[in-house]
């Protein structure tokens, strides 16, 4: 801020202004205001009453001074200059205003020519909430103040719900406070009578400093202090350093660097690292003192089609994230993956090649499947040059799979296929196809055999190729009928469109190296290696049908406005039928609704049912949305039979009043009866501060219990998470949007 700067501009006008009055023998009264033109532009000055005091070179406003340069502003009771000198002096009720920054005071003593000066018991607003005062601000140069019995805080109420004040301090009111002998106030109570330095950033934009610590007490890691450091390295890039301390693991680090290189190239670098001394090792536990996690994450638009995307991820062991990580997606992960991919895309092809590997956090045997590389090229279908009607699309691919325990080599895979729609009289459409698939293998199975722990069932290989040769005959057989139903303006619709789209579609597949169903319906064992659904073919010859029910909306449009559409309802069942399965000819019944009646409201759902006896449901995922402005909500379900999964998960969110909210979260395994983790909420918001409480309850006796107090531009200065409730650990969050 520059406001005894642009101050000086408009009181060295003051000074030109008064050579431009006659001077007498003794004051006179003089015209009340005046218009001067200089080199910086006009300055007016009004005053109920301008005085020039010949001898002394003294020009004197007095009552109601108003001073305006542009958009600058200097109000006071009274204004004297000294011509000779530079010696300025402003009194009674001084205010200074320039943009959204103003400074006021009691008194301001300036010299416009030595550009120093004081202002007595003045306070510094900067936009856009922060205000810095103190009994006697010196100023040292353009925008730096030196503050005796200072002030700093962000509220607007006299005094100030929260304010820090310190004996002596620096300021640059462009950049950032820090000062000595400090002490933190709530209203006229000294909350915290004494910390030897305190610091605070008044830019607008990303400060450079230590962000405040985080502390608390976990029943597992002990007493913790995290302290965050976050470097704007510069616009585009940033970092946030974290030091560690965990009284019963020991010392660690959090490392999270941020990078814009350009409008078409971004990523992320970040990691989590502890050392545990302090923690006893126990042998087979499957991990040594060094524990932590790390990922790199780049998103780089190459032109030309072109692009490059990665996202790397490693951990050190399969336990770290379940006993050090926050989230609970993070605490029950399966697996860790990693994938890189160069992608050319064409309006009707892609050619991605990609690495692709992971870590799987359920098993102590190295049996991750890793492709290394995996190439393909994917076309859309897309008319034959030569052949009216007729349409053509290939898949292909070539993989190199790596892994440790169980089969692993190379394959490479072909498969076109060539469809001729057919319109028969406007009424429905029939799209024959005929296609082919050949797949190479240079490995062929042998038998199977148990790991050592007798944990898995893996393939066992030799080096002997293997050709997989597939003829695929079918076709599909769609319409689609609908009526148009007005409805004037009822819950402001103006027409509902409803679709009935079924759908029928039969496949035939044979050929050498499928797999065959016995009379028990069991798929017989392939020579084929098993790496992925593709390998995993049957031979078939199966109807697939299904139908659809859609109803779009369309709302009442003003004059001058679009309607706007959308899809209210859709429900799809569907079935199918295999006629080479002697014992289970009929699939599962599927079914998916969606359900989007109101902007308020929305509901999706999709399930299996098989129909043999005993069986039932099969799997079904449930998800519900409420959002009415003050109050949101959402649930979901997950149930997977084959799988054993049966999960609830719950979220509600209300604002209570204008200054309080609370918020509720569940996640609860229904299969074993279990609240995994359950979190309870309250956010207490007012002008300059925040408070919040939060209590999470885990699975295994993990609770935990914060609290957080947010102070409106100085972040989050005081955390705590209290212990025999559990704990946990996390980086300090970013210090700026980067631009």
């Amino acid at each position: 801020m520059r406001t005894l700067d642009s101050a000086l501009l408009l009181l060295s006008g003051l000074l030109v202004a008064g050579a431009f009055i006659d001077a007498g023998p003794a004051a006179a009264q003089r015209p009340t205001s005046a218009t001067v033109p200089t080199a910086g532009g006009d300055v007016t000055v009004l005053a109920d009453r301008l005085e020039e005091v010949g001898p002394d070179n003294l020009l004197v406003a007095v009552g109601n001074v108003e001073i305006t340069r542009g958009t600058q502003r200097l109000t006071a009771d009274r204004v004297e200059i000294n011509r000779l000198t530079g010696d300025t002096v402003a009194e009674g009720r001084v205010i200074f205003y320039d943009g959204d920054d103003h400074l006021r005071g009691d008194r301001i003593e300036y010299n416009f020519k030595t550009g120093t000066g004081v202002v007595h018991h003045g306070t510094a607003r900067v936009a856009p909430y922060y205000q810095v005062g103190g009994e006697r601000m010196e100023r040292l140069g353009e925008g730096q103040y030196r503050i005796r019995r200072g002030v700093f805080t962000t509220c607007e109420d006299d005094p100030p719900t929260w304010s820090f004040r310190f004996g002596s301090a620096q300021a640059e009111l462009d950049e950032l406070v820090y000062g000595t002998n400090a002490s933190f106030w709530v209203k006229r109570v000294p909350l915290i009578p004494f910390f030897p330095f305190f610091a605070a950033a008044l830019r607008r934009e990303r400060q450079t400093g230590f962000l405040f610590p985080r502390f608390g007490s976990s029943t597992r890691k002990g007493n913790f202090i995290e302290i965050p450091f976050f470097w704007a390295i510069s616009d585009s890039q940033d970092a946030t350093i974290t030091l560690d301390l965990y009284e019963a693991r020991g010392p660690g680090a959090t490392l999270e660097y941020r990078y814009i290189l350009s409008e078409l190239h971004r990523g992320d670098v970040g990691g989590f690292y502890l050392k545990e001394t302090e923690r006893k090792q126990v042998a087979g536990q499957g991990h040594d003192d060094n524990r932590g996690w790390w990922h790199v994450r780049d998103d780089w638009n190459l032109g030309r089609g072109l692009s490059f995307r990665a996202d790397v991820n490693g951990v050190t062991d399969d336990l770290v994230f379940r006993e050090y990580a926050v989230r609970l997606q993070e605490r029950s992960a399966q697996r860790v993956d990693s994938n890189v991919f160069l992608t050319w895309s064409r309006p009707t092809l892609n050619v991605v090649g990609s690495l692709s590997w992971y870590q799987d956090l359920t098993q102590r045997r190295p049996v991750e499947l890793q492709r290394l590389p995996d190439i393909r090229l994917e076309s859309v279908r897309q008319p034959l040059p030569g052949v009216p009607g007729l349409l053509g699309e290939v898949e292909s691919s070539a993989t190199h799979f790596v892994r440790d325990v169980g089969a692993d080599g190379n394959r490479v895979d072909l498969h076109p296929r060539l469809t001729r729609p057919i319109p028969v009289a406007g009424l429905f459409t029939v799209s024959p196809f005929a296609g082919g698939r050949l797949t190479a293998y240079d490995r062929t199975v042998t038998g199977t055999r148990l790991t050592r722990d007798g944990g898995l069932t893996v393939q066992e290989t030799n080096d002997e190729p293997r050709l997989r040769q597939i003829l695929e005959l079918g076709g599909d057989l769609e319409t689609r009928a609908a009526r148009v139903y007005e409805l004037g303006d009822l819950a402001g619709i103006s027409t509902i469109l409803h679709t009935i789209e079924p759908r029928l579609n039969y496949t035939w597949l044979d050929g050498s190296g499928l797999q065959r169903f016995t009379q028990a319906g069991v798929l017989r064992a392939s020579r084929i290696p098993q790496y992925d659904l593709i390998d995993a073919i049957p031979e078939q010859s199966r109807f697939t049908y299904s139908l659809t029910n859609r109803l779009r909306a369309r709302t009442v449009a003003p004059e001058g406005t679009e309607p706007v559409r959308w899809e209210l309802v859709r429900f799809v069942v569907g079935h199918s039928y295999e006629l080479l399965n002697p014992a289970r000819p009929l699939g599962n019944l599927t079914g998916d609704l969606i359900l989007s009646p109101h902007r308020i409201f929305s509901f999706r759902g999709d399930t299996s049912y098989s129909v043999y006896a005993g069986e039932g449901f099969q799997t079904g995922n449930t998800d519900l949305s409420l959002d009415v402005g003050a109050v949101k909500a959402s649930a979901g379900t997950r149930f997977n039979k084959p799988d054993r999964v049966n999960f609830l998960q719950g979220n509600l969110s209300a604002d209570v009043t204008r200054w309080a909210s609370g918020r509720l979260t569940t996640n609860w395994d229904l299969r074993t009866n279990t609240f995994v983790e359950n979190a309870i909420a309250v956010d207490l918001k007012w002008q300059c501060w925040s408070f919040t409480v939060e209590f999470i309850s885990r699975h295994q006796n993990e609770d935990e219990l914060r609290f957080a107090l947010n102070l409106l531009g100085v972040g989050a200065p005081l955390t705590t998470r209290f212990g025999g409730l559990g704990g946990t650990t996390g980086s300090a969050g970013p210090g700026g949007s980067l631009k």
